[in-house]
């Protein structure tokens, strides 16, 4: 029975370090542009490239509306610890309380007015010990339905509320 009950939490233990050997090969960190770029084109066009300093940033479309991700808190282009999504339009006079409103209302993206007077809405994810694959697509669904309801509203010209 003793041999048989070793046998058992063998097997068991063999299990329980396989899965978990296989979980770690799903997970994905900022450092891996490739894959971002890879989940990135499962929801519209997307290209990789580097700023002149180096920091990757992937340049995509969803459903019509251009974004930009920005690899953060990089080390020479690699080692980064976070990714920044970012929208931007090009209006004026877009009302601070409707900005204000949206971010009191939406969970994970926030809207503000830059220095340069555009309309920004971004989403940051911090990354550095990484996510499942699956939880990144759910990060890019987020997002893609962030868009998607800020560009609504800007479309039909009201303001996000």
């Amino acid at each position: 029975m003793n041999k048989l009950l070793t046998i058992a939490l063998g097997v068991c233990l063999t299990c329980v370090l396989a899965s978990s050997a296989m979980a770690s090969n799903d997970i994905v960190t900022a450092s891996d542009h490739e894959t971002v770029l890879e989940i990135a084109k499962g929801f519209g066009s997307a290209d990789l490239s580097v700023t002149g300093k180096g920091t990757p940033v992937l340049k995509g479309r969803m459903e019509g509306t251009k974004y930009a991700v920005w690899f953060s808190g990089c080390s020479e282009g690699n080692s980064c610890s976070a990714l920044q999504f970012l929208g931007v339009w090009k209006i004026k006079n877009f009302s601070q309380e409707k900005i204000n409103t949206w971010n009191t209302q939406k969970m994970y993206s926030k809207a503000y007015i830059d220095k340069d007077g555009d309309l920004i809405l971004e989403m940051d994810v911090f990354m550095r010990y990484g996510m499942t694959k699956k939880n990144l697509e759910e990060v890019f669904d987020l997002w893609q339905t962030s868009l998607k309801h800020f560009s609504r509203q800007l479309s039909q010209g009201t303001q996000p509320n």
